[in-house]
C-alpha cells in the first residue's frame, strides 16, 4: 500500500521558505543535505526536514544522490519552483492588490 503525501501551497509561508531553501543557488552543483535545509529552516527539527524532503522526493521534484546523503533539484523541481514563485510574486500577489 502506498503512502499519501499532502501537495505545496504557493501561499503557505512554510511551503514558501522551502522552496526558496531548496532553490537558492548554492547547491546547484554539489546538491545538499538535510543539515543544510535545517540552517535554512532554523524552526525544523531533523525529523520534519527528512520528512519535507521526502515529500519533495515523492512529487518529483528532488532527487537523492547514490551512496549519499545528498539531494538535487530535478529539472522539473526547478521549473515548477520558478514557475510557481515568479507567478505569486508577479502576477497574483499585484492583482489582489488592486482589488
Amino acid at each position: 500500500m502506498k503512502s499519501c503525501y499532502k501537495g505545496f501551497n504557493f501561499f503557505s509561508k512554510e511551503d514558501q521558505q522551502l522552496f526558496e531553501a531548496v532553490a537558492s543557488g548554492e547547491y546547484n552543483i554539489s546538491g545538499f543535505q538535510n543539515k543544510n535545509l535545517r540552517k535554512k529552516l532554523a524552526e525544523k527539527s531533523s525529523s520534519q526536514v527528512s520528512r519535507l524532503i521526502k515529500r519533495l522526493r515523492t512529487h518529483g521534484l528532488l532527487k537523492k544522490i547514490g551512496r549519499t546523503y545528498k539531494y538535487y533539484l530535478t529539472k522539473l523541481g526547478r521549473k515548477v519552483i520558478a514557475s510557481g514563485l515568479k507567478l505569486k510574486e508577479f502576477f497574483i500577489i499585484p492583482e489582489l492588490a488592486a482589488i
